[in-house]
């Protein structure tokens, strides 16, 4: 994108003609700027970035770092998500082959089979007649099945109907460290053991039943508030190069330096002939949780799920178990923390404490 365009100066009282032409040049600049910001917002996306910046999560990098509310965060992100998924898309952006008007319209009906030919109809035809051929695209009726041809859009439809057939199911992967990996199949084997996933369940309906879950637990008055993990994850590490992993149904999974000390923040300790101890006390763990009202104290983040207790001085520099050197995270933030070597405040501590 090499392409520059000014923004007219305000002026008022100009001629209705000069009036509409400053309009005009001004709402294409604006097309353009968040064309802009979309392609920045999916590289930071898509590399990563938003870690090499400080911040645990891309949310967390878009909202605190650049303000942006929820609502535009989940907004920017669904349409990096489109470019991510329709790479000849975001080629014909990056190129000004497609505006972004345009290719808005393209990624609410492509796939990746026929993005193609999505782009090369947006790029020789108005938005007028992309717009009309996208409603004919997603208007399918029930009984058919079929684009519904007829009407103003049947024109702009008749030659050009790549989406015909249903889509097939959506893959949906999740990628998972060795940890997390663990943590998920010692969940599902809880709640299978507890009678809470029906037989024959399917991964996917487990994923759906647990956001249903953490929807009904906020709508409650008295959400619980666990002192301790609900599951325990063990890991093994040698005594002598300090090397650790878990065992999981796919294999022994070596955890990264990070991540070891991250564990050791706060777990429970097992060891040949000692009896088990905890690295923090379990009424010092209490208290700091409750202090931090059960949530990650990590600026905008809040999360109220998978909670750890974190060393801010660590013990391997002299930090204490004491409550001030203490404070709640997610296991993201944690991990995290780790892996930057970074630390709150305890300015900050203060501030999540009631």
């Amino acid at each position: 994108m090499t392409a520059t365009l000014s923004l007219p100066v305000f002026t008022a009282g100009r001629p209705a003609a000069q009036v509409d032409a400053s309009l005009r040049q001004a709402l294409k600049a604006c097309d353009r700027a968040q064309e802009c910001v979309v392609l920045w917002f999916a590289e930071v996306q898509r590399r990563g970035l938003y870690r090499e910046l400080g911040h645990a999560s891309l949310q967390l990098y878009a909202t605190e770092a650049l303000g942006f509310t929820d609502n535009r965060y989940w907004q920017l992100k669904r349409l990096a998500d489109d470019l991510d998924r329709l790479p000849t898309l975001r080629e014909a952006v990056e190129a000004g082959d497609v505006g972004w008007t345009k290719a808005q319209q393209v990624a609410r009906v492509a796939t990746v089979a026929t993005q193609a030919s999505w782009v090369a109809k947006a790029a020789t035809c108005g938005r007028r007649e992309l717009a009309a051929a996208v409603k004919a695209a997603r208007k399918k009726p029930a009984e058919t099945g079929q684009l519904a041809l007829g009407g103003p859009d049947a024109r702009a439809a008749a030659d050009f109907s790549p989406q015909v057939a249903a889509d097939p199911p959506t893959t949906i992967t999740l990628r998972a460290d060795g940890l997390q990996l663990a943590r998920f199949e010692a969940l599902l084997e809880k709640a299978r053991k507890l009678k809470l996933v029906p037989d024959g369940a399917d991964r996917l309906e487990l994923v759906l039943a647990g956001l249903e879950a953490l929807l009904d637990a906020a709508a409650t008055e008295q959400p619980r508030r666990p002192i301790a993990p609900s599951i325990q994850v063990v890991v093994q590490q040698c005594p002598d190069c300090a090397a650790a992993s878990v065992v999981t149904s796919r294999g022994e999974k070596r955890l990264a330096p990070a991540q070891v000390e991250a564990i050791a923040c706060d777990a429970r300790v097992r060891e040949r002939g000692r009896p088990n101890r905890a690295t923090i006390p379990p009424s010092v763990r209490a208290s700091v949780l409750a202090r931090d009202r059960h949530r990650c104290a990590t600026p905008g983040c809040r999360s109220a799920h998978f909670l750890e207790v974190h060393h801010l001085k660590p013990r391997s520099q002299g930090g204490s178990n004491r409550a001030e050197n203490l404070v709640t995270l997610c296991s993201r933030c944690h991990g995290f923390a780790h892996e930057t070597s970074a630390s709150l405040a305890p300015a900050q501590v203060g501030a999540a404490a009631p």
